[in-house]
């Protein structure tokens, strides 16, 4: 048997031939997209990362885009022991009253705003199709912000009812940002509290309403993440401890696959200098030589002008 039978090959979708630096790139959705955010931000791309955190289900992500377009748009506050939380954003997202609160949270959709009008690709990574409602109002949440769970119904999300949501994406946004390519794609991460069974399920609808959206006119892209992992690499060496998160080995893989999808070969050997720039920049001498330590430093120095002169690079 050939080594290569023993693998699935996923096939990729060639989404563009990017050869400059030039292009921004923006990411949405659940944890995995955070993984890739890193990884286009450390060889030097223009990267914009949400601002409202981690968020798993299509209608929130819908919601914070919303928020984001619409700067009228007034996020559900939520108040407990003198903190307070919005119920369209993750728990990092704590403030000391409601009026700091709105205060950043403007602040946040200004700067969001902006971007989202300048940027070239947005990346919408779905988590998951379970979700949780307030049972006294009904109110969908992206985060249930350590309240009682008796307080929440949870529920997973119709087909239909998340394609409605991905169609309203799409249109809200080709009008936003007419020049915008927008890339759904599916987080690879297990929601094991979920149920493996319970997990599937989603994943499998996600998926299914991605492949309706990318068929209707003037499609998104599909990026096969999920897919990727679970079925080419699928293997627990490619997650951390946990069996939940992919380890650095399977977001690197990823990263690679999504780089030949993406970009010009030639852009791989920039890449590649910048990495270099930045494992000499973040090395550190054990003990104060600081003629070595100023030598060091002149080169990164020189190394990112010469860069810097041929690539409009992100440092």
């Amino acid at each position: 048997m050939k080594y290569e039978a023993l693998f699935n090959r996923v096939h990729v979708p060639k989404i563009d031939e990017i050869s400059s630096f030039d292009a921004s790139f923006g990411f949405i959705g659940s944890c995995f997209s955070s993984s890739m955010h890193e990884r286009f931000r450390r060889v030097g791309l223009s990267a914009w990362m949400s601002p409202y955190g981690t968020t798993y289900n299509p209608i929130s992500i819908e919601r914070q885009l919303i928020g984001t377009m619409d700067l009228d748009y007034k996020f559900n506050e939520y108040t407990h022991d003198d903190a307070c939380f919005h119920w369209e954003t993750s728990h990092q997202l704590v403030f000391s009253s409601a009026e700091e609160g709105r205060n950043h949270m403007n602040a946040l959709r200004i700067q969001a705003h902006q971007n989202l009008q300048s940027m070239d690709y947005l990346f919408i990574t779905l988590g998951s199709a379970w979700v949780y409602e307030l049972e006294e109002t009904g109110l969908l949440v992206a985060n249930c912000h350590k309240v009682p769970q008796h307080k929440f119904r949870k529920r997973l999300l119709e087909i239909d009812e998340i394609m409605a949501s991905l169609s309203r994406i799409k249109a809200m946004l080709n009008p936003f940002n007419p020049f915008l390519r927008i890339v759904f794609t599916v987080s690879p991460v297990r929601h094991l509290r979920d149920g493996l069974v319970e997990n599937n399920w989603s994943k499998a609808r996600l998926i299914e309403a991605c492949q309706r959206i990318c068929a209707t006119p003037l499609p998104p892209t599909y990026f096969p993440s999920y897919e990727l992992i679970i079925d080419e690499l699928r293997d627990y060496r490619f997650f951390e401890p946990d069996g939940v998160h992919p380890n650095a080995l399977a977001i690197d893989f990823v990263w690679d696959k999504l780089c030949e999808s993406l970009f010009d070969a030639s852009l791989g050997s920039v890449f590649r200098e910048v990495l270099a720039v930045r494992r000499l920049e973040s090395h550190r001498f054990l003990s104060a030589h600081h003629e070595k330590q100023q030598g060091r430093a002149e080169q990164v120095k020189a190394m990112k002008q010469k860069l810097s002169a041929e690539h409009s690079i992100h440092w």
